[in-house]
């Protein structure tokens, strides 16, 4: 069966540049595809899962090895879980990018026949994974989700009639409850009631959703300016580049204009906020990074906002 065309493009740190050798820089850089093509990709900080043609396979560093008999990935830098059709499992790193996945794993539990449709990781049959321990949570039985997905600190679920549920650490207003007090179980965020949704993310601390109408909400964390507002971080660093080359000036210091509009910077989103992309586009895909949002309209154009010190 033939793979269709697809290119992919990487930004930031590259695997080997993670790994401490050298690479190809911050990018856009071209995923090599080969033969095979690649339709998924699953990143971690060090190592990437990608999926193609001929299967799962891992890359790090020069590192080109096939996962044979796995249909899904969940990494992070001390464990790689993977979906089968029979099992998900839990393997340390070391034994993810080592020769072969051998010995025991870190964990593992038996999944039920292959239902008719399947749920993306790192949903499971009664709750979800984590590539960390203790790597399985079950969910209430009232929260059906479609989807979900993992912050540093929270998790996002996305409910069967396209509500949204999110539990966890709060300090950041990622929550979207209005408050920055975390949830040990899953609730309702209130503030999206009424209005289907379609997609959700969550970043390192901040959290975004996009409507069955392509409109995108965002919350949560905006230290970096990953929510697209007034980040007074991004004013204070540009602000220090443009004194830096100005030299000698009579015109007031940028950092005392920056004190002069401190009240119109947002630190914290607590509530989902409707965010106006440029003439009005709709948004088909969100992802959230630790501190970056991107953004890929119904159009297929590609946008990103956030931390940029290693190339957005």
């Amino acid at each position: 069966m033939a793979v269709p065309a697809c290119l992919w493009l990487v930004f930031g740190f590259s695997p080997e540049e993670a790994a401490g050798e050298p690479g190809p820089g911050p990018g856009p850089w071209r995923l090599e595809a080969g033969p095979e093509g690649i339709s998924r990709v699953w990143p971690a900080w060090s190592y990437v899962v990608v999926e193609t043609g001929a299967g799962l396979e891992v890359r790090s560093a020069g590192l080109r090895r096939p996962l044979p008999g796995w249909a899904e990935a969940l990494p992070s830098e001390t464990h790689l879980v993977l979906r089968g059709a029979a099992a998900a499992v839990a393997w340390r790193r070391e034994a993810a990018l080592g020769a072969a996945l051998q010995g025991e794993p870190a964990w593992s539990r038996p999944l039920p026949p292959e239902p008719p449709w399947r749920r993306p990781l790192p949903l499971l049959p009664g709750g979800f994974a984590t590539p960390r321990p203790p790597f399985f949570t079950a969910l209430p039985a009232g929260v059906r989700a479609r989807r979900l997905v993992l912050g540093t600190e929270h998790a996002l679920a996305l409910g069967a009639a396209g509500e949204v549920f999110s539990w966890g650490g709060g300090r950041h207003g990622q929550l979207g409850h209005g408050q920055l007090e975390a949830e040990l179980q899953p609730r309702l965020v209130e503030a999206l009631a009424g209005v289907p949704m379609r997609a959700v993310a969550a970043g390192g601390w901040h959290s975004a959703s996009v409507s069955e109408a392509g409109d995108l909400y965002m919350w949560g964390w905006n230290e970096s300016g990953q929510l697209a507002l007034p980040s007074k971080a991004l004013a204070e660093e540009r602000a220090r580049d443009e004194d830096k080359g100005a030299g000698s000036t009579k015109l007031m210091p940028c950092q005392e204009q920056l004190a002069a509009q401190d009240a119109a910077f947002i630190s914290i989103q607590a509530f989902p906020a409707l965010l106006d992309l440029p003439q009005d586009l709709e948004v088909s895909m969100v992802s959230c990074g630790s501190r970056h949002t991107a953004v890929v309209t119904r159009g297929g154009e590609l946008y990103t906002w956030g931390w940029g010190a290693i190339a957005l």
